[in-house]
């Protein structure tokens, strides 16, 4: 009953919070007024890192397959430091409102339209995992039914969302950040001390869980192609951190926060997936995304294991409304604007309307889908496959020389690709490819050649297109 009555607190602030928020400008709603100094960005960053593939997913993915999950988050960690480097403040400096923004500028608006429309599909995927998260945690503790739970996790993000915007997000993120990290070192202590010692612990886990940087269950092939491609990208180019490098002070700022994200992702990653292998010592034989709930619910005492729950549904949140803000946004200005033009006050409406609109579809595809993973690779493979390669192209687009034809069609065919890829298996896809050497495309791509085709695709038809184009 304590527990319930804490969850149930924090919901009613983070509900408070947003409704506070509420009446604001476009400028704050979309990029909370671009007055945010470092350590707040940085917390914002860390905070949409990890979400719910970085908590529960990470933790699951340490139970299956030991320290090799890390590499989950460790990839995205690593990648913020080319970012940073070198992106971040181009992106800052750009002055926009979204990453398609960043399309219309270097290729035109028929380039962004469609980049608009397939990031908002990919991100409903993504926001999906987030939603499936908080509805296994939350029924998992309070033994709920999963849909009831679901529910719950889903009405209250949305709302706190569709009331704050990016202002109620980012003031509330560093908070959130902070009673995750401490709820995970909490309930690592519980975890060891359970047992008596890492010694006594180590010696009930499986010698192929200690393996890293590779292991039986996660070879080479996934540490340099496939993880660097599907899931390290979107933190080069994706909506979500770059909604947050929008919310900086100055280039400066952007580019800081974004090295310092990327220095604390690093061992956070690590220490989630030792988790999960802590918890396979303990509790060996449940599914392996309940790993989290098991561990909270048997070792975690009333009364604290409430706090821990809120701390962990914070990081979930923190991740769900940055994506949900970005992909409304995105929606409103890049997709729905160019057709019917109006004042700014209009479209924050509209992006409003266009936020409950993705909340519902990614509440949707939750219910349905289920899989925390399963449900971010969703996203990522067609974000990935359609929208990357084309906007990392625009930073360089002289030197590259792609012109806005070549850019609108890779766009096209790698998402449209990915998306096939995604329907029933893939099994379009399949259908297409037996005649023309599937097996041939196996030996060549990998296992997961369904997921690294899009890419292919779309930088061949980028460049193809072109060079045709440019004659």
């Amino acid at each position: 009953m304590i527990d319930l009555i804490v969850i149930v607190g924090y919901f009613s602030i983070m509900l408070f919070v947003g409704w506070r928020s509420r009446r604001q400008s476009a400028e704050s709603y979309w990029v909370a007024e671009r007055r945010y100094h470092t350590g707040r960005v940085t917390a914002s960053l860390v905070a949409t890192i990890f979400g719910a593939s970085s908590t529960m997913g990470i933790i699951g993915l340490g139970y299956s397959r030991g320290l090799t999950g890390a590499w989950w988050s460790l990839i995205g960690g690593i990648a913020l430091i080319p970012f940073g480097l070198i992106l971040a403040p181009r992106v800052r400096t750009l002055n926009v409102y979204t990453l398609p923004d960043i399309l219309k500028k270097a290729y035109g608006e028929r380039v962004a339209i469609p980049a608009g429309a397939m990031i908002a599909v990919a991100w409903c995927g993504v926001i999906a995992a987030q939603l499936i998260a908080g509805g296994r945690l939350l029924s998992g503790l309070l033994s709920l039914d999963f849909q009831f739970g679901l529910g719950i996790v889903a009405i209250v993000f949305i709302v706190y969302t569709f009331w704050g915007g990016q202002l109620s997000v980012i003031r509330t993120d560093l908070w959130q950040l902070i009673f995750f990290i401490g709820g995970l070192f909490v309930s690592l202590a519980f975890l060891i001390s359970s047992q008596g010692s890492l010694a006594v612990l180590s010696k009930q886990v499986p010698p192929e869980h200690l393996s890293f940087p590779v292991s039986t269950a996660f070879s080479w092939y996934d540490v340099l192609v496939f993880y660097p491609l599907i899931v390290g990208l979107p933190y080069l180019v994706g909506p979500d951190i770059y909604s947050r490098v929008l919310c900086a002070r100055d280039d400066r700022v952007a580019r800081r926060s974004a090295l310092l994200a990327g220095m604390v992702v690093i061992p956070l990653s690590f220490l989630l997936a030792f988790f999960g292998v802590l918890t396979r010592a303990q509790f060996a034989g449940i599914p392996a995304e309940t790993a989290l709930p098991e561990t909270l619910n048997v070792l975690i005492p009333v009364g604290l294991k409430g706090l821990i729950i809120a701390g962990f549904l914070g990081a979930i949140m923190s991740s769900a409304d940055t994506c949900l803000i970005s992909a409304s946004t995105i929606l409103s200005l890049n997709v729905i604007r160019p057709f019917y033009g109006a004042s700014k006050e209009e479209h924050l409406r509209i992006t409003r309307v266009a936020l409950l609109a993705v909340g519902g579809a990614a509440w949707l595809i939750a219910s349905l889908q289920q899989g925390i993973i399963s449900s971010l690779l969703l996203g990522y493979t067609v974000f990935v496959g359609g929208v990357v390669f084309p906007t990392l192209a625009s930073f360089y687009r002289e030197r590259v020389k792609i012109t806005s034809t070549g850019a609108l069609w890779a766009i096209v065919v790698g998402g449209c690709t990915a998306i096939l890829g995604k329907i029933d298996g893939g099994s379009a896809v399949k259908a297409v490819l037996t005649s023309g050497g599937e097996d041939f495309l196996q030996r060549v791509l990998g296992p997961q050649y369904l997921s690294i085709l899009p890419i292919i695709l779309c930088l061949v038809t980028m460049m193809g297109v072109s060079r045709i184009t440019r004659s």
